[in-house]
């Protein structure tokens, strides 16, 4: 990769950040397609996003990601925000056209098509544990509610956040049972594990520095399955625990990929290399 005074320049905006695969892959999407464009990491301190995010502008960076934990933040540093963006109420992708910033969600399809070519599996009918209250667990929820799950154990350490977010949800899916729970409240965690059909961990629990949440697994029905949207490591304890008890399982390197062909496209105009986006990080 030759860097110009003519490369344009991309990138991703989290803290931490060093831990991200998208530089690789994005990369290898501009390699691939032959277009004059770098992809760079950026670790921005909480403090600093509403500066960072104006120097999108001033710096004429063409667009950058959104990770943790600046997903919900960063909407009220930009110009616009996109139908789905409003809906979850948080941004991965942000593109720069000509000094305005318009923010995007990708998560959601990413997510949707990563748990059906991983886990054969639709949202549709299925009662699910959702872990986490973030921007991640929105998107996830957004994608969740809009194809028709049944049920939502939604699980966060802090109450105050997951009832929130369950509130917010009720309130345009009135027809899905959402119900927010307390890790700490051991008997309603039991409950929910003992009746989902699919378990999602949308937290950084269990990512490269971060703990993971310890849960009787072995509680879940056999036929459950089990989605992790953390894909560094690639196999997180979470993971392990359900290859132990033989549950079918996938990591998020797939919703990796697909929101970022779906960024890639946004920023672009150019149709993703999807096929050399996975090898790159596979």
């Amino acid at each position: 990769m030759h860097v110009r005074a003519t490369t344009k320049v991309y990138g991703i905006f989290g803290h931490p950040v060093s831990h991200s695969l998208s530089p690789i892959m994005h990369n290898a999407a501009f390699r691939k397609l032959n277009l004059d464009c770098v992809y760079v990491a950026f670790d921005i301190h909480p403090t600093n996003l509403d500066s960072a995010t104006q120097a999108i502008k001033s710096l004429g960076i063409l667009g950058v990601n959104v990770t943790i934990p600046h997903k919900e933040r960063i909407i009220s540093f930009l110009d616009e925000t996109s139908p789905e963006g409003t809906l979850t109420g948080a941004v991965n992708t942000v593109k720069n056209e000509d000094g305005k910033l318009t923010g995007y969600n990708t998560d959601v399809e990413g997510f949707l098509m990563a748990i059906k070519e991983d886990l054969g599996v639709i949202p549709r009918g299925l009662r699910i544990l959702l872990l986490g209250a973030g921007g991640a667990a929105r998107a996830v929820l957004t994608g969740l509610c809009m194809n028709e799950a049944s049920e939502i154990y939604l699980v966060n350490r802090t109450i105050d956040k997951a009832r929130a977010l369950a509130s917010e949800f009720k309130k345009s899916y009135k027809d899905i049972s959402i119900e927010p729970y307390s890790l700490e409240d051991t008997d309603s965690v039991e409950r929910s594990l003992r009746t989902a059909d699919l378990l999602i961990n949308a937290s950084s629990s269990g990512m490269k520095g971060v703990a993971p949440i310890k849960l009787q697994l072995e509680l879940l029905p056999k036929d459950s399955m089990i989605y992790d949207l953390v894909y560094k490591p690639r196999e997180t304890d979470l993971l392990k625990g359900a290859k132990e008890l033989g549950l079918k399982a996938a990591g998020g390197l797939s919703m990796l990929i697909y929101q970022g062909a779906k960024s890639f496209e946004i920023w672009t105009g150019e149709k993703a290399p999807v096929d050399v986006m996975r090898k790159a990080i596979v």
